[in-house]
């Protein structure tokens, strides 16, 4: 009898871990975790019932007892969660919590039985064919925990048969038969322990192991581990994508159960569906079908046991045409939005230009024939008022330029200490005004002529220059400048304005560089401006590859710091920086005229009866012969009977604009003016203004305000290449 236990249980054990082994190699989701879980316990389960045989003390056959029971609950709860996972069962979670629960406690209360007598009462180890044998009573639990386990077992059956008549897929169909039969065998085995050999050995051990080896067969069978088999009998044609494989011949070989879905003329008439589908693929054009658009690919599929073949995918691609015509009406409604703000910008710009074109016009009369030192002190004052009003537009321009992606950086020659000595000039007659101290630092090492944008590092230096003067209430600006360094033919130009101003908290630092945010706005209410220079100075130095540094202490003073590098043009140093700004401010505004022209005639077109009189007036000591027109019927009508060499056109004039009138005039083949450089004169300044007016056939552009130096350099120029 001993032989035939111990070669049972080595039979059971070298299954048990070739079971272990296979399910540890091929597992890949749940149920094979739980198929491991089983085995494991199983391996506990037969472990402990052997050594309960051999051993000699109670004291080491309850540690084996413990051991083969803790196996024996654990083979029955992991066999209840491999079926719930195996049948992907909806089975309540409190259920499976409860029976599960209740074979812990069931352990609990039997290895614990020589103290309760709850499960055994009146155990004693006896010795019998060579082996040891456990005597003992029935206690009140022993029937509870064979109770539980056909719960458990019933349960799980329950569940088999449950997906098995719900299921119509043959595959799984045979994966719950494979697992039905097994646990039916481990039914029938568990009868074998009523047997007198069932003394000396618990056949339900080796009906759990029968019970997984028919579990294994199925995997090397019907590939029940085999996600790969799956997907070719299930997953393809649960797919919400639409899939036809074609055989070698051309027909329709398989289409899964979507296909059918969207196309089911195609078991009627496949040629006709395969021609809509190969029509779709060749034009890129998407398929309507019931409100739905379908795209469609076409693979290959190689297989060494046929010939290539080829196979169609459609996928649903309504939502993403949906959100194509969604985004393509945001599109629109952000072009649309946009060109409304650069229209407003435009008229916006127009019509405050205008204004002060007459304003800064008539004041430039004033400070070139004013005698009276008072009078032209009074003049600067609006001609300073002015261009602070114009700042404000073009600070509002930029930004716009900016942040549509418009603003270019523009390199050309420029003197360094000239464009220090007029931004100096500027700051300083502010400085002035505040009684603040004005200093100038200019590095005499600094190349004479170097390559940039000069137009917008001046306007990055005059928000720092003017910043500085505007928040000093006492003591003195510093505007420094220095070389850095030379690399590769460059120069590295550091700029520094330091004041000794208010300062800047830590905490405002951030409004610093936001737009139209002010600093301490209460304390700072009277000083003017929008808020912009810096965020349009950042910007502007990010557009030139360099940043602005700040350093600032509240209460004390600010140092606002950045560095350019610039391609050097002449290397000759500028030497010594003598400063010019000691003039006063009414010997700023001396004037004489550049040149002289009394048998030039020009033809001023504009509907504003001031903006005529202004170029008039600037004009004047040139002996210039200026005809007026106030409108564009009025110029045709002009340029058809008299020649002139230069003619200034307005824009934005009522019944005929400027391009028309420029375009009717240029039509005249036989007139006088054919030939006449046609100068765009506008208040709209707005970026690309410039460009699209040459597009439309203007010689020239000249912007309002109009600057008396550009009017005259575009007049000169014209009369020399006459």
């Amino acid at each position: 009898m001993k032989q035939v236990i111990i070669i049972i249980h080595c039979i059971n054990f070298l299954l048990i871990m070739s079971e272990m082994w296979i399910v540890f190699k091929y597992m890949r989701k749940r149920t094979h975790y739980c198929l491991l879980m089983n085995c494991i316990a199983l391996l506990s389960y037969s472990l402990g019932s052997l050594l309960m045989l051999f051993v000699e003390t109670e004291e080491a056959y309850l540690i084996a007892f413990a051991l083969s029971w803790i196996g024996k609950v654990g083979v029955v709860v992991t066999m209840l969660f491999f079926c719930i996972h195996l049948c992907e069962s909806k089975i309540p979670t409190i259920v499976a919590a409860i029976e599960s629960g209740f074979a812990v406690i069931c352990y609990v209360v039997i290895i614990t039985t020589k103290e309760t007598g709850l499960y055994y009462k009146d155990l004693h180890l006896i010795k019998e064919e060579g082996l040891t044998i456990l005597e003992y009573v029935e206690g009140p639990w022993y029937p509870v925990w064979k109770l539980t386990v056909v719960v458990v077992i019933l349960t799980s059956l329950i569940i088999l048969l449950k997906a098995l008549i719900v299921e119509k897929i043959l595959q799984k169909r045979k994966q719950y038969i494979v697992a039905l039969l097994a646990l039916l065998v481990e039914l029938v085995i568990g009868f074998l322990t009523a047997l007198p050999i069932g003394r000396y050995y618990d056949f339900n051990q080796l009906g759990f192991s029968l019970c997984i080896i028919l579990v294994l067969v199925e995997i090397f069978r019907n590939d029940l581990m085999d996600t790969e088999s799956m997907a070719k009998e299930y997953i393809i044609d649960e797919l919400s994508t639409g899939v036809i494989a074609m055989d070698a011949s051309g027909a329709v070989a398989y289409c899964n159960k979507q296909t059918l879905q969207i196309f089911p003329e195609i078991i009627s008439d496949e040629a006709g569906v395969i021609a809509q589908i190969e029509e779709s693929i060749r034009t890129g054009e998407p398929i309507n079908i019931q409100d739905k658009l379908y795209n469609f690919e076409e693979r290959k599929l190689v297989h060494k046991s046929f010939n290539e073949i080829k196979m169609y995918v459609m996928v649903d691609s309504t939502k993403h045409y949906q959100n194509l015509r969604a985004l393509e009406r945001e599109k629109q409604i952000a072009d649309t939005a946009n060109r409304a703000k650069s229209e407003f910008l435009a008229r916006m710009s127009h019509e405050i230009r205008t204004p002060i074109n007459a304003v800064l016009g008539m004041d430039e009369m004033i400070l070139r024939e004013s005698k009276e030192s008072n009078i032209k002190e009074y003049a600067t004052d609006i001609q300073t008022a002015g261009r602070t009003l114009l700042n404000i537009i073009n600070d509002i321009l930029d930004l716009n330029k900016i942040e549509s992606g418009k603003m270019e950086i523009v390199p050309v020659e420029y003197d360094v200490s000239g464009m220090v000595y007029d931004l100096s000039n500027m700051i300083k007659l502010r400085a002035e005004d505040k009684d603040l101290s004005f200093k100038v630092s200019l590095d005499s090492d600094i190349p004479a002529k170097l390559c940039g944008d000069d137009v917008r590092i001046r306007q990055v230096l005059m928000n720092l220059l003017t910043n500085a003067v505007k928040y000093t209430p006492s003591g003195e600006v510093c505007f420094r400048v220095c070389l850095k360094q030379k690399v590769d033919g460059d120069a590295v130009i550091h700029f520094e304005v330091g004041d000794t101003g208010i300062g800047i908290k830590p905490e405002d630092m951030d409004k610093l560089f936001a737009e139209f945010e002010r600093i301490e706005v209460e304390r700072n209410r009277n000083i003017e401006g929008t808020g912009l220079g810096m965020s349009i100075t950042m910007k502007l130095l990010a557009l030139m590859d360099s940043e602005l540094k700040v350093e600032s202490e509240y209460g004390k003073g600010s140092v606002f710091s950045f560095d350019l590098r610039q391609k050097i043009v002449e290397a000759t140093p500028i030497g010594n920086y003598e400063s010019k700004t000691g003039k006063s401010r009414s010997e700023q505004h001396t004037y004489s005229e550049s040149f002289i022209a009394p048998d030039a005639h020009i033809l001023v077109v504009d509907d504003n009866k001031v903006n005529r009189k202004v170029i008039t007036l600037l004009l004047k000591k040139t002996q210039i012969g200026i005809t007026e027109a106030d409108s564009g019927y009025k110029a045709i009508e002009l340029a058809a009977s008299q020649n002139f060499d230069v003619i200034f056109m307005d824009h934005m004039m009522p019944g005929m604009d400027g391009v028309e009138a420029m375009n009717r005039i240029k039509a005249m083949k036989d007139g006088p003016c054919v030939n006449t450089p046609i100068i765009v004169l506008t208040a709209n300044a707005v970026e690309g203004s410039k460009e699209k007016y040459l597009e439309d056939g203007f010689d020239g552009y000249l912007s309002k305000p109009i600057e008396p130096a550009k009017l005259f350099d575009i007049i000169k120029e014209i009369l020399m290449n006459r």
